[in-house]
């Protein structure tokens, strides 16, 4: 079976469609393409994984007034052009969307040509393209319950959880592995700082602020910074009297998060299950300049589940960062975990792939 995937631009849509497309490869070695861009995390990441790359010029629906509109526009038509061809090439017989201005493309593509739609909404709150293709779409994964009163869609929507990296999960209870790789002290409580797959330098500012406010005597650092801010966080931590690791991004997050007790992150679709996935208490600033505000749909999500607070970025400040980082190191013990829902994780991908090769539901999961 030949499969086309839309994924592209960030991790939070590039990594659990990998999660789909080996397990796709797994029952059967069926034929994946992904559907991308090259300055995408998909030029990147997908290709080493083994899985070909049909790139094309396309760009973000950026609804703000302006001449770039003109330019969005045209990349967008060479994209779908682009698109048309690889359909009538390659004859997918399943096309499956993760969102983003990529899934409207092939959407638009598939439903002209009548190929099979499958779709997978990771965010609490679907975006423009997911709530436009859910309409053509044989079948709708969700990630969380709540995403369903979005959605126009009856009796095809299936809550599937998030799919997770198997290689971020089998760090699960792996604390001591953890500290030993990174370098750090058992005996220190860690702190973790991620500002997603591109960094965020609002993020790494306020942290590196808090630090005059914190306890230096019993914490220690992973920061993963993004590119831009690498550089100049790396000379200040081999500064610090106390264990302090940078990187500009990190492929085996799992360590990051075995050695973590508390997180400073934005709210990404990945991030917000990943940490739930964890059990690590948060503290979450969604990013304000995310499509329809989705980011803080995804932090509310992990609120209910006790496992975080958070702020936008006019309200923190350093000394109430440092406040609520001693506050949750304090008060670790408080934050339940729900089994049912990170079993769901972890099986999310093998029911996904099984959805998409019309399995009888009863062997799906």
């Amino acid at each position: 079976m030949r499969v086309f995937i839309a994924a592209g631009g960030t991790g939070g849509h590039v990594f659990p469609s990998l999660c789909v497309a080996k397990k796709l490869r797994e029952l059967g070695n069926h034929k994946v393409f992904f559907l991308g861009t090259r300055r995408g995390l998909e030029a990147r990441v997908i290709a080493s994984c083994g899985f070909p790359v049909l790139y094309v010029s396309a760009r973000g629906w950026d609804r703000r007034i302006g001449l770039h509109i003109l330019r969005m526009l045209g990349e967008n038509f060479l994209g779908f052009c682009a698109m048309g061809w690889y359909f009538l090439r390659y004859r997918p017989q399943a096309f499956f969307a993760m969102g983003s201005y990529l899934s409207l493309l092939g959407g638009l593509w598939a439903k002209i040509l009548r190929v099979p739609i499958y779709l997978h909404e990771q965010n609490v709150y679907p975006g423009l393209a997911n709530r436009v293709v859910a309409r053509w779409a044989r079948k709708v994964f969700l990630s969380f319950e709540e995403t369903k009163e979005y959605l126009r869609t009856q009796g095809r929507v299936e809550v599937t959880g998030n799919p997770l990296r198997e290689e971020v999960m089998a760090w699960e209870g792996r604390r001591e592995d953890a500290c030993a790789l990174l370098g750090l002290s058992r005996s220190r409580r860690t702190l973790l700082v991620v500002g997603g797959s591109r960094g965020s330098s609002f993020l790494n500012r306020v942290f590196l602020e808090a630090l005059d406010f914190l306890p230096r005597e019993m914490i220690q650092v992973v920061h993963i910074t993004g590119a831009e801010d690498f550089a100049p966080i790396a000379e200040y931590a081999k500064k610090q009297p106390f264990p302090y690791r940078v990187f500009p991004f990190l492929d085996a997050m799992g360590m990051a998060y075995a050695a973590a007790d508390v997180a400073l992150c934005r709210a990404g679709a990945n991030t917000v299950t990943e940490l739930f996935f964890f059990g690590i208490p948060s503290i979450l600033v969604p990013y304000r300049e995310a499509t329809e505000n989705h980011q803080w749909y995804n932090a509310q999500w992990l609120v209910k589940q006790g496992l975080a607070v958070v702020f936008s970025e006019e309200e923190l400040r350093a000394p109430l960062l440092a406040q609520e980082f001693v506050r949750l190191l304090d008060r670790p013990s408080v934050f339940p975990k729900n089994e049912s829902c990170r079993t769901q994780f972890r099986k999310s991908a093998t029911c996904i792939a099984r959805g998409i090769l019309d399995l009888p539901e009863e062997e799906r999961c």
